[in-house]
């Protein structure tokens, strides 16, 4: 520019010597001012790429999502503050793309360091993506933008969402463990009798009603297919738990009731010989009944045994013959 300078002057002079017309020579201040911008855009084009370059050897489990994110948007700030007349350059648009994308990159990263992402998420991400890769401790921001997060912005907010909701589940089963494990059935002796009894327990209904509603929601919910075998489980179990008590409980006080009549009352029994014979037979199976029942006070494998719900039926349906 300097030397074009040097010869417009040098021409401008000569015509004024000449008297003719000088030549238009704005075009050297317009070409001057777009070397500026350019330099002006060169340089900030280049301190962006030595940014992101030094960003990419970043470890993952050193990756600041928060400072790079902000560094990002001071980036994007100073671009569009940039000359009017820089915008329709492909490199203008190609230095805004590239911190787009990598702004687009960090949110997507930002939401994988969520703690309920596991090694299956990251296969299900390669898969989405098609992009060879395996999540190690050497990996880096430069493998990561390797899987080309702006492109699956979607898909990867999907799977953290999916992640999380799986978490939530894997804490309820682990919760449904710790609990039902110490969750006991409360003894009681029959004054009469002398036959154990059981309790019924406001908590255990409580607390058994609450998973049973809590269990249903996950059955139900779409992210059930990692934990379905576990919830099912749980939910078969739950299905048990509350069948058999129910029974047992209404068992108990049919018999309560009938014992009274036939034992506590020595004219019943001589009015009612048939009917007390059948109770007494009835009676001896009850007990029987409640013996194993209360060989363990845990409400899980108390009420598991095979048939047991069967067992409880057949008997309060000869009580109610009584």
């Amino acid at each position: 520019v300097c030397s074009i300078e040097l010869d417009g002057k040098s021409i401008e002079s000569e015509a004024l010597l000449f008297d003719v017309p000088s030549p238009n020579f704005s075009f050297i201040e317009d070409c001057r001012k777009e070397i500026k911008l350019l330099k002006q855009l060169l340089d900030f084009s280049c301190l962006v790429q030595t940014s992101f370059e030094e960003w990419k050897s970043t470890l993952w489990i050193e990756i600041d999502v928060e400072n790079m994110d902000t560094e990002s948007k001071k980036f994007v700030k100073y671009v569009k503050s940039l000359d009017k007349e820089m915008k329709e350059w492909d490199l203008y648009k190609g230095l805004e793309l590239t911190i787009k994308n990598m702004l687009t990159c960090l949110r997507a990263i930002g939401e994988l360091q969520n703690p309920a992402i596991q090694d299956r998420h990251w296969e299900q991400l390669v898969q989405e993506t098609k992009v060879k890769f395996i999540m190690t401790d050497e990996t880096c921001l430069s493998d990561l933008l390797s899987l080309n997060l702006h492109k699956y912005e979607d898909e990867v907010h999907n799977l953290v969402d999916k992640a999380c909701k799986e978490l939530q589940m894997e804490k309820m089963i682990q919760t449904l463990e710790t609990l039902w494990k110490d969750m006991e059935l409360q003894h009681d002796i029959h004054a009469r009798t002398g036959c154990t009894i059981i309790k019924g327990s406001e908590d255990l209904i409580e607390t058994l009603e609450e998973n049973q509603v809590q269990l249903q929601g996950m059955m139900n919910s779409k992210f059930i297919a990692h934990f379905f075998k576990e919830i099912s489980h749980w939910q078969r179990t739950m299905c048990t738990v509350d069948t058999v008590i129910s029974l047992l409980f209404e068992v108990q006080r049919t018999w309560s009731h009938l014992e009274s009549i036939f034992v506590g009352s020595e004219d019943i029994r001589l009015q009612l010989p048939e009917d007390s014979k059948r109770f007494d037979q009835t009676n001896e199976e009850f007990q029987l009944l409640m013996i194993e029942m209360t060989k363990t006070t845990n409400v899980i494998r108390a009420t598991a045994t095979q048939g047991l719900a069967e067992q409880l039926e057949n008997v309060q349906n000869k009580l109610s013959l009584c």
